[in-house]
């Protein structure tokens, strides 16, 4: 079942590993095709993963096709599957920038013009919940309404769009403003864009969310 949307899941799995957005095994990604989603597995490396090792479920986390372990977040993205009818495919990432902001339970503010029509606005962060779990994908639901990213608290970033591709290019955006920030608040006080830019910005996310 979904032989392209495997392959394309590897592959975009590949370049988060190249771009330094995961290691190892940590992390994970799906897509959402009709009633199911393919999903990486759990604790499989992605040098070592091919598009067999893809699993697929159904939206109640059933394993509907595959011969290992659907990722252990697969709760995480079946609730966001179920809340957001625009997020069609969900990239996790445990990217050093982004990471390191959750240590601080900072937000990430709208310091550039990208970040609002491309992510929504000012990132929330959740409260912490163990990984895996039905609450951090419900605490993930809240966080990301209206966005599309989150910040999890001392653990990583989550981020979705309407295709594999369009997630990874915001985990991307993600994590270079998190560098961004961070740097900036090792000098001073990084000033945010005006609220009426961030309001006008805010309706291009609106018009553009999941295409």
């Amino acid at each position: 079942m979904y032989k392209e949307t495997k392959k394309e899941l590897l592959e975009i799995c590949a370049e988060m590993v190249r771009i330094n957005l995961v290691e190892g095994s940590a992390g994970n990604a799906s897509a959402r095709v009709d009633d199911h989603v393919v999903i990486t597995p759990s604790s499989v490396r992605y040098v070592e993963m091919a598009a067999e090792d893809m699993m697929v479920i159904d939206m109640d986390g059933k394993v509907i096709e595959g011969d290992r372990n659907p990722s252990v977040e697969s709760p995480m993205h079946l609730e966001v599957y179920k809340n957001r009818q625009d997020a069609r495919a969900i990239v996790h990432t445990h990217s050093i920038y982004a990471s390191a902001l959750t240590l601080l339970n900072r937000t990430l503010p709208p310091i550039l013009d990208e970040i609002v029509p491309k992510l929504g606005g000012e990132i929330r962060i959740t409260q912490y919940s163990m990984p895996g779990t039905k609450e951090l994908g419900q605490r993930v639901v809240k966080a990301m309404d209206m966005r599309s990213a989150a910040l999890m608290a001392n653990h990583g970033a989550i981020c979705c769009g309407g295709s594999l591709r369009e997630a990874l290019d915001v985990a991307v955006l993600l994590e270079r403003a998190c560098r961004i920030y961070m740097i900036a608040l090792q000098v001073g006080k990084p000033s945010q864009l005006p609220e009426d830019v961030v309001e006008d910005e805010a309706t291009l996310w609106e018009m553009m969310k999941g295409y």
